[in-house]
């Protein structure tokens, strides 16, 4: 594992479980990757979304994300009641909690899981596959570091966003390197923005691969209002997604 650069030592983050904090500073080295993470950080209220987290939600949380790579879609209530050994009142009550943490999409009428990041039931650009189990994945900063999170290896097939040419790649090493990845020059844009308290809907609608620089050049004319964001390598795409997603399902230490 990588060891964060000194200059960096001193970046903020949040305990997610005894000896586990977020986002994992010790597998980035771009500093561009630094000042993403410190502005999605700021953005998204990171520190508020985890502030006095029980650890009955986190068991919760932690069965969601676990039962939804099993199954490839969201788990039920019931599943979730087998899974923590909880009754469904009370899984129903602190899935209600986690979505109002934004860990987790309610459908519309707020009683069925949609969506937990990195997965999502609604269909994306960004599709998965892990240990045969196909799912979407809610933006390309997910796909990347859904099978980092799992400790498995990952097949992500998505698409530029501005031309629509097909972008495959492959993890190794349990989702902790890249392995494959066509095109030779995919990079990756991380968009800024939260709204309504839901990343779903505005921050991951603005995560993209592209299949070249001039093509995201191209896309970021188009739009009516200048982007912001981050212009990402795919290997620095690559280091957010494990930044954020790996502290998820690590196990608590002494």
């Amino acid at each position: 594992m990588n060891t964060a650069p000194t200059e960096y030592a001193e970046r903020r983050e949040i305990i997610v479980r005894p000896g586990v904090t977020t986002p994992d500073w010790t597998v980035v080295t771009s500093p561009t990757v630094c000042d993403a993470l410190e502005t999605i950080f700021e953005t998204c209220n990171w520190s508020e979304r985890w502030a006095g987290l029980e650890i009955e939600e986190d068991r919760v949380r932690r069965a969601i994300l676990t039962t939804y790579a099993q199954l490839g879609h969201a788990p039920s209530t019931d599943d979730l009641a087998r899974e923590t050994g909880f009754a469904p009142s009370q899984v129903n009550r602190l899935i209600a909690k986690l979505s109002d943490r934004d860990m987790v999409v309610l459908d519309h009428d707020g009683g069925k899981i949609i969506g937990a990041y990195p997965f999502v039931d609604r269909k994306t650009e960004h599709h998965l596959q892990l240990s045969g189990t196909r799912l979407n994945a809610m933006c390309a900063i997910d796909a990347l570091g859904a099978g980092a999170m799992l400790g498995i290896d990952a097949k992500v097939k998505s698409s530029c966003r501005f031309c629509g040419c097909k972008i495959n790649l492959e993890t190794g090493e349990k989702g902790s390197t890249l392995a494959n990845f066509a095109p030779e020059q995919i990079v990756v844009w991380t968009g800024i923005q939260y709204a309504q308290g839901c990343a779903a809907d505005s921050l991951c609608t603005t995560m993209a691969f592209f299949c070249s620089d001039s093509h995201l050049e191209s896309w970021r004319t188009k739009q009516n209002v200048e982007p912001k964001g981050f212009r990402l390598s795919l290997d620095e795409g690559f280091q957010l997604g494990k930044a954020i997603f790996m502290p998820l399902l690590a196990p608590a230490s002494s």
